[in-house]
């Protein structure tokens, strides 16, 4: 089954780093996303690594060139290590419920960086 997800790493040797302190920056801030970022893992303040959450809802887009019209928000977690990303993931969404998806990309984070 495919689950949509775009991903791309950037850094090789990075990614295999441990990562034994991670920070949360949310783009834009919402309590609602921070709660359930806060749920998935412990999140400290002035960490070498980075996870931040970009995210936008009822995006309307009427460009002939879109031929995916039917997608109106987008989730995208980027891994960084002092503001290099390193691992990207991507995915357009049919909904405005995000946080159910962020939990699944950051299960697929996890996987990818055994997190």
């Amino acid at each position: 089954m495919q689950d949509d997800y775009f991903t791309k790493v950037y850094d090789k040797e990075l990614i295999k780093e441990d990562i034994n302190c991670l920070s949360l920056k949310l783009s834009p801030y919402s309590t609602d996303i921070y709660n359930t970022a806060n749920k998935l893992y412990n999140f400290k303040n002035n960490c070498e690594h980075t996870l931040t959450i970009k995210y936008k809802t009822n995006i309307a887009c009427n460009s002939k060139h879109n031929k995916n019209k039917e997608f109106n928000s987008f989730i995208q977690l980027d891994l960084s290590k002092n503001g290099k990303v390193i691992y990207t993931i991507y995915k357009d969404l049919t909904t405005q419920d995000i946080n159910d998806e962020i939990k699944k990309g950051y299960n697929k984070l996890c996987k990818k960086i055994n997190l």
